[in-house]
């Protein structure tokens, strides 16, 4: 009979250790799921769902490595081991992305599986839908870009025509009566509230603050349109995909946050940045 400690680790078992394992160290210290769901923004049934190893539940693993980061920071642990040890124990997921993140792993007695066929489109067709892909996501940015150049024309041309004085007027016969100038209308207040609109062009985990309270956080789709109001500031804690949302801050759209993939932390958002947008032109690189 072979040895049983020369067999290959089963990877659903390393799984269902794992969430037990996040389980016992959350119970020694007396957490609850709530406290850390109101702590991390992130939604209780995905902490329940990791915890059970319930992968229908989670979101795609790029999110669910963010859940666990945060879940062991929260909890004292080694927070960059435990998201090792996680993508050790669900690479039978397919989800997981096997060609990228196994060759990190820090796990005893791994044994290499053959490499896959791959799957899907041939190569040449592949790179043309990527290159399409590349295109859209320029073409956006292009579009932005001219966008922002046409409104600050607008707004010189706005600010030359303010600036020429009005001469004045010469009296005909310096005993002519006055006439009494036409009361002008009250110029309306600015308006004191921040509106801020996003469009999703992909996928992407959002976790969004308003003046401090958190508003949203959860995954928005691509396609999705959301308005949120603040007084003073807009957080963004985690956007998981710096390539899907599309931003607009009281009508003046936020140049591209960064390439597809690209985590973005604490961006902030205030009547600061609508005056900064012009010269913060590395905000736009990816």
């Amino acid at each position: 009979m072979p040895d049983q400690e020369s067999q290959p680790p089963q990877p659903h078992s390393e799984l269902a250790s794992f969430g037990e394992e996040l389980r016992r160290e959350r119970e020694i210290r007396a957490i609850s799921l709530k406290e850390i769901a109101d702590a991390t923004k992130i939604s209780k049934r995905f902490l329940e769902a990791i915890e059970k190893n319930d992968h229908k539940t989670l979101p795609a693993p790029v999110f669910t490595r963010g859940f666990v980061r945060e879940y062991a920071r929260y909890l004292g642990l080694n927070a960059e081991e435990m998201v090792n040890r996680y993508n050790y124990a669900a690479a039978g997921d397919d989800r997981i992305e096997q060609s990228t993140h196994l060759d990190r792993l820090v796990a005893p007695k791994v044994i290499e599986a053959p490499p896959r066929q791959p799957k899907g489109l041939p190569s040449p067709f592949a790179r043309i839908d990527r290159n399409l892909y590349l295109l859209i996501l320029v073409t956006v940015a292009l579009a932005g870009v001219i966008w922002w150049a046409i409104g600050r024309k607008r707004d010189a041309r706005n600010e030359e025509a303010r600036a020429i004085p009005v001469p004045a007027a010469t009296l005909a016969h310096k005993a002519a009566p006055r006439r009494k100038p036409p009361e002008l209308a009250p110029v309306p207040a600015q308006d004191e509230t921040l509106h801020l609109i996003i469009d999703m062009d992909g996928n992407s985990w959002i976790q969004l603050d308003a003046d401090g309270a958190g508003v949203y956080s959860d995954e928005m789709r691509r396609g999705e349109h959301r308005t949120f109001e603040a007084k003073n500031e807009f957080r963004f804690r985690t956007i998981g995909n710096a390539g899907g949302p599309r931003l607009t801050l009281n009508g003046v759209q936020i140049p591209p946050l960064g390439r597809d993939g690209k985590v973005v932390h604490d961006f902030v958002l205030n009547r600061k940045t609508l005056t900064e947008i012009p010269a913060d032109s590395d905000r736009s690189q990816p």
